[in-house]
């Protein structure tokens, strides 16, 4: 009895102190959230029968690529620290891991010891693989990554396979029976406990029951034939190495048909040799390890969500807050409340457009589902009983960028009642500032905004340091970044992270590179991030957002009737008129392209190309015939032509119908900016006769004064300079008129495609003009064009004028009207200004940056130019300084 109780006890030790698994059994595999392939993913090994997390702590590329060749791919490309593919759970099985590159399993490499750590999930490692696999390794999927850091693995599912007959073990016949010797070693989970095979032995322990055989051999023959287990049962790796890693092969290749074989054959196959296997562990009903989860292979994804209001009033046509209904597979269901937080409210409202969620009035909306359930007559009853109905789990950790990566269950397995005890989830959302009258107002002046974005909440990313606005160059650039900037500017979520100047380039400095967000920063200035030294990155690495934005209503408001396209047409509003809401035209009068933009912003089409004051060729709709809005003026940043300044009673001199207003809107516009650095440059004084300028005379390019002068004698003193006009934009910018339609100017012997493209203004320091100039476009063709983009424009034999994307018209200071005429101005300090397309005939996607300004001191002989910069290129504060103590500094292209 004494050997007997010691064999008890060592098989009691190997059971539940397994030993360590070797380089070939350990097994290795990629699980989270936002991965884009099966190549990449945090790190999960299994030990000791449970999944666990690595520890990102001093880790390098060696040990990214003994996991990646450990799971069959070439090569590691590069690690993720701080969880970056979502937080692991359970235990941490290895910190301060240190390969030295060779090892065939990060089990040969150096640690603290299994289990042995001091990291939270915070600081998961994760690893990205190359893309190419070892020959002869299977191919794998996103899909066949599990989730949970306590699932077993697919391999461990057949917890008896059918082990090869050993040599060594005697016939059955040969065998004493089973009934006559031995203790039987049970091996279950506490009975008593509603999680009774489910549980892993490491988060519950085994309960062991040692009976003694029936000596007397009362036992029915079932129970004693000599092909059941003789004595005590060994894990199957210690009875048969070869057996055991054939199964796990097997299971390996077909995980389905294992797993219907394990459950189905686990506790009645019959056995040869010493085998023990405990009962097969499922994971717990409700936990995040259910399958229904959404990074298994039954992936649940949560499309689109909305809210249906009950209780609340909307803001102004917004709707912040209601039941939340959310789309899967097609089909809207509601989502119960158990389990559902603030952070995934939070989520939601990213979704939906909204900054932010916040706390609401719980007990009125649970009177209310009591209600509604006392009602026999009511439907809710019927349709809260049904699966189908509901969305049972959804957790979130808040920094996700929709419901599409939160975990979500559809439904409890073994549950009768779908949300028992609970009820719908509610969200109340926190609507942007620029979006409703009762839009919290931002605490400080902001220090991010998105230039030339075709709509509302889209556009490049400029961020203010030091009072000057800047770009963020696109290496590293996220979503979960790019969600920052959306929050911090009033919107949702981010849609899309854009980069390499999707939505043009920037002028100026680049002030960010390589910036990482966690999704839970108030600014993206809160985020990690690199400098950028001057002259090493350039503008075509700009990034750009387009946010979720909230549905306001205003795009119902507004319809385009009549064109050929659903993007042009007669522009007609839904407008108050005698105390009831009705469609009518716009009058034409003083419609302008600014005008056109907001409409075409409104209705979601981008940028206006045309602004049309005669619609003949476009029919109006039979209800909207009478003019109802007149003496529109547009800033163009509003949210609808509703918005804009009016005429209180409508006035309309040119009538409605075929002179109704109408737009042409486009998806993409060009951006001119004027290179600030070379006006700077080259600013001179030229005394010039007066002989040499009469054609200049005729084109109105000298002071009102040169009309009273004895032509053709004296002179006229001019301060001239070169200006080059870059197209930032993404598209070609054109004249407005066709090429039949230019105007011939005799003297200068060429054509004029836009009769005033750039004004020339000298100002006094309180904004007086005292001297103008203007240039009319007779040339505009690409001077220059970067490498590899081909010049398409050229005024010679009077081509086709223009400028491409990417490329720039120069217009140097010894042709005529390249100045100001400064003959009758006095010695002292002004303000020198160029305004490119000055009055906004042809389109651009941003017409802020069009005005360049320079300091200018003139001394009677020589002139002083400095301080130049685009219009909109510093914070207002930085501006003021301009203007009257001439701190700044020159903000160079």
């Amino acid at each position: 009895m004494l050997c007997l109780s010691t064999l008890s006890t060592l098989l009691l030790l190997l059971l539940l102190y397994p030993p360590p698994l070797s380089a070939q059994e350990m097994l290795v595999r990629l699980a989270g959230v936002g991965r884009r392939n099966a190549s990449e993913g945090r790190v999960e090994v299994f030990y000791n029968g449970v999944w666990g997390t690595v520890c990102d702590d001093e880790v390098d590329l060696n040990l990214a690529n003994v996991v990646c060749r450990q799971m069959g791919f070439k090569r590691g490309l590069t690690w993720a620290h701080s969880a970056k593919f979502g937080e692991g759970e359970g235990l941490i099985w290895l910190d301060n891991v240190r390969c030295a590159g060779t090892e065939p399993s990060i089990a040969d490499c150096r640690s603290n010891g299994w289990g042995i750590n001091d990291c939270t999930h915070a600081e998961d490692l994760g690893v990205i693989c190359s893309s190419e696999r070892t020959p002869g390794s299977p191919a794998v999927s996103v899909q066949e990554t599990p989730s949970s850091s306590r699932r077993q693995p697919s391999q461990q599912r057949q917890r008896n396979p059918p082990p090869q007959q050993p040599e060594s073990v005697p016939p059955p016949a040969q065998t004493p029976s089973s009934s006559a010797r031995g203790h039987e070693i049970a091996l279950h989970r506490n009975p008593t406990s509603p999680r009774r095979s489910i549980i892993s032995p490491q988060e519950n322990g085994h309960e062991i029951r040692i009976s003694q055989r029936n000596r007397g051999g009362s036992r029915p023959s079932s129970q004693t034939s000599p092909a059941l287990p003789q004595g005590h049962q060994l894990p199957s790796r210690l009875v048969n190495g070869a057996a055991y890693r054939q199964s796990q092969d097997a299971a390996r290749n077909g995980p389905q048909a294992m797993r219907r074989e394990a459950e189905g054959q686990a506790r009645h196959q019959q056995l040869s040799g010493n085998h023990v296997e405990p009962e097969p562990v499922h994971p717990e009903v409700g936990l995040e390890t259910d399958v229904h989860y959404t990074q298994g292979s039954d992936r649940v994804r949560l499309e689109e969500a909305r809210l249906r209001p009950v209780l609340s009033s909307n803001h102004g046509g917004l709707v912040t807050e209601g039941v939340l209904e959310v789309k899967h597979a097609g089909r809207w269901r509601h989502v119960c409340n158990r389990g559902w937080d603030l952070s995934s409210s939070r989520v939601v409202c990213g979704m939906l457009g909204f900054p932010d969620a916040e706390v609401f009035d719980q007990n009125a909306y649970r009177k209310l589902w009591d209600s509604k359930i006392a009602d026999p007559s009511a439907r809710l009853r019927t349709q809260i009983s049904k699966k189908a109905y509901w969305v049972e789990k959804v957790q979130c950790q808040g920094v996700e960028v929709s419901l599409a990566q939160c975990q979500a269950q559809l439904s409890l397995p073994r549950s009768d009642v779908p949300c028992r005890d609970g009820s719908h989830a509610v969200v109340r959302c926190v609507p942007g500032s620029q979006f409703t009258r009762y839009g919290r107002a931002p605490a400080a002046p902001p220090v991010v905004r998105l230039k030339a974005g075709p709509r509302v909440g889209e556009g490049r990313v400029e961020v203010l340091k030091e009072g000057k606005w800047g770009t963020v160059c696109d290496h590293l650039w996220d979503l979960a970044a790019a969600s920052v900037v959306c929050r911090e500017l009033g919107f949702g979520t981010a849609k899309e992270a854009l980069t390499k100047a999707q939505l043009g380039q920037g002028t100026g400095p680049i002030h960010m590179n390589s910036v990482q967000c966690t999704g839970r920063e108030k600014s993206i200035t809160e985020c990690t991030y690199k400098p950028v030294p001057l002259y090493t990155f350039k503008h075509t690495q700009d990034v750009a957002v387009r946010c979720n934005v909230p549905n306001t209503g205003v795009k119902a408001t507004v319809r385009l009737a009549g064109g050929r396209e659903p993007s042009e047409g007669r522009v007609e509003v839904l407008i108050e008129v005698g105390g009831g809401k009705r469609w009518g035209s716009i009058c034409s009068e003083n419609w302008g392209i600014n005008e056109a933009m907001v409409v075409c912003r409104q209705l979601g089409l981008g940028f206006a190309s045309t602004a049309h004051q005669e619609t003949w060729y476009w029919p109006g709709s039979p209800d909207a015939g009478q003019v109802v809005l007149s003496g529109t003026h547009c800033v163009g940043t509003e949210m609808s032509i509703q918005r804009c300044r009016r005429n209180t009673n409508v006035y309309c001199p040119r009538g409605g119908d075929g002179r109704a207003a109408g737009v042409t809107c486009v998806e993409t516009a060009p951006d001119l900016v004027l290179d600030a650095q070379l006006v700077q440059e080259t600013a001179y004084l030229e005394d010039r006769p007066l002989h040499l300028l009469t054609c200049a005379n005729e084109e109105n390019c000298l002071s009102s004064s040169a009309a009273r002068m004895n032509w053709p004698y004296g002179h006229r003193r001019l301060l001239r300079f070169s200006s080059r006009i870059m197209n930032m934009g993404c598209a070609d910018f054109l004249p407005r008129a066709t090429r039949e339609s230019w105007t011939w100017h005799q003297c200068h012997r060429h054509y004029h495609s836009i009769e005033v493209f750039t004004h020339y203004d000298l100002l006094t320091l309180n904004g007086t003009k005292v001297a103008e100039g203007h240039k009319a476009s007779f040339c505009l063709e690409d001077t220059y064009c970067p490498e590899g983009v081909h010049k398409r424009y050229a005024c010679y034999n009077m081509g086709q004028q223009g400028i491409s994307i990417g490329c720039w018209d120069t217009y140097r200071h010894d042709i005529d009207c390249q100045w100001i005429d400064i003959t009758d101005i006095r010695p002292g300090e002004y303000i020198f200004q160029v305004e490119v397309n000055p009055s906004l005939d042809m389109a651009e996607s941003d017409f802020q940056n069009n005005v360049m300004r320079c300091r200018c001191k003139y001394d009677g002989e020589r002139v002083y130019m400095f301080g130049c910069h685009a219009g909109d290129a510093y914070s207002a504060e930085a501006e003021d300084l301009f203007d009257h103590q001439r701190q700044i500094s020159n903000n160079f292209l």
